[in-house]
């Protein structure tokens, strides 16, 4: 593309910004991004009913946390209601609009062409409506305001759009908008319509397949960078094999002849992929901050052990929430057990014998920093006690952690430290028979 690029992004305030209309804004912030061209945001609010200043404000927060920051000032549509007014004027002035009675009150209708429209459509090719495939159609309604149809033409117009590329269910929108322009002599832009994004069921996205508004994915802890690069597959191939994309590189590779025709399935397991690839991803200075910044009410976030804990578990998580999940046992003062956990590892014939031998042991160590020294530690305390290894860190991990899954045993011991460790094994060992329950006596 040679000419200078210039696409829009044009949401209702009547709602939140899903994952849909996010996908659309990508699309149009890759593409402007790509070409050196503009991306510009409009804000349609004519929905007097159902416009509200929250959900303005929660799309606006939205897109600058995914860095999708558009170019130049917003537009308004509720703003500009005296220049709509002059080009329905103009409309019926050359015979292409009339008023009529609405609820007792005027409004205006466009006169649809008695003429068949096409347009080449810059992802589905050649698209042609036949005569009569419309009638004629509000462009002004009863209370002075604009309809969707005739707002966006005027104002795609004036911002100079040359590249409307929305989703595939505007395709049907698309000759109303065209006999609109050719009626108030402009040129239309070109339309590029994306295919839908539907659930693995083939069904329409909905919070059921895991699509809530992008404000709750950032309050899970989603990185922005893994929203972006997940919703870009919904639709568009770079024709290579890659799946992990940092910004740069989706505006490296994205075109618009890359986007499919058919229709994009949302997986919410896929995103959460990507999303733990782009946190192994990070440095561990750049996790540390943004972790830090997504826990920084939480109490347990000013603990000195906070960092190492949690570089323990930044190639084991998929979203910042889950790191609460898996090292609570960390921080709490009263282990909860996971029955299961000491049903397995807790319950066999001289295992409490054998956790106060270990016990004894790391009682006399004076090093408990280096879990190199506490697996040697553990391995000659199992060979003399003439069992395997696992006998014993097995229902080590249990008995101070509750849980029978945590990352390697030793590191856990060492950044637990040795006081705790002691005492939640002294605690396991006293309570040994209320943890296993009377069915395993």
């Amino acid at each position: 593309m040679n000419q200078n690029i210039r696409v829009r992004f044009a949401p209702s305030p009547t709602g939140t910004l899903h994952i849909g209309g996010v996908r659309t804004a990508l699309f149009n912030y890759l593409l402007a991004r790509k070409e050196k061209g503009a991306f510009l945001l409009r804000i349609e609010d004519t929905d007097r009913e159902r416009s509200r200043p929250e959900f303005e404000k929660e799309i606006l927060d939205s897109l600058n946390w995914l860095g999708l920051h558009w170019d130049g000032s917003i537009l308004k549509q509720s703003q500009r209601l005296g220049i709509y007014q002059k080009m329905v004027e103009t409309l019926i002035q050359k015979g292409h609009a009339y008023s009529f009675e609405e609820n007792g009150k005027k409004a205006v209708k466009f006169k649809a062409p008695n003429r068949s429209i096409q347009f080449q459509d810059l992802v589905h090719g050649l698209i042609r409506f036949e005569q009569n495939s419309f009638e004629d159609f509000v462009v002004q309604k009863s209370d002075g305001f604009p309809t969707y149809h005739f707002a966006c033409v005027v104002d795609d117009h004036e911002m100079e759009i040359t590249h409307v590329i929305r989703g595939d269910d505007h395709i049907s929108n698309t000759p109303k908008q065209i006999a609109i322009y050719e009626a108030l002599g402009w040129l239309p832009p070109q339309f590029g319509h994306l295919p839908l994004v539907f659930g693995q069921d083939k069904s329409p996205l909905s919070k059921r397949h895991g699509a809530t508004a992008l404000s709750a994915y950032h309050k899970e802890g989603y990185l922005p960078e893994a929203i972006l690069n997940y919703l870009a597959l919904l639709g568009w191939s770079s024709g290579g094999n890659q799946e992990i994309f940092s910004r740069e590189e989706l505006i490296e590779k994205f075109s618009l002849s890359g986007i499919n025709k058919t229709n994009a399935c949302f997986d919410s397991e896929k995103l959460k992929w990507v999303n733990s690839e782009h946190i192994r991803r990070l440095s561990d200075e750049s996790y540390l901050s943004q972790i830090g910044a997504f826990f920084s009410e939480a109490s347990f976030s000013k603990q000195k052990q906070f960092s190492p804990i949690a570089l323990l578990y930044k190639g084991r998580i998929r979203t910042f929430s889950e790191l609460l999940e898996h090292t609570g046992f960390f921080f709490e003062q009263q282990l909860v057990f996971d029955p299961q956990a000491v049903h397995k590892h807790l319950s066999a014939d001289q295992t409490r014998q054998h956790l106060e031998e270990w016990k004894k042991v790391l009682e006399k160590e004076g090093d408990f920093s280096n879990p190199s020294v506490l697996e040697t530690l553990l391995r000659q305390t199992s060979e003399r006690l003439g069992i395997n290894a696992g006998a014993l860190i097995h229902p080590t991990r249990v008995a101070i952690s509750g849980r029978s899954v945590t990352p390697g045993l030793f590191e856990v011991m060492a950044l637990l430290g040795k006081d705790v460790v002691i005492e939640r094994m002294q605690y396991a060992i006293m309570h040994f028979k209320q943890l296993i329950g009377p069915t395993n006596e």
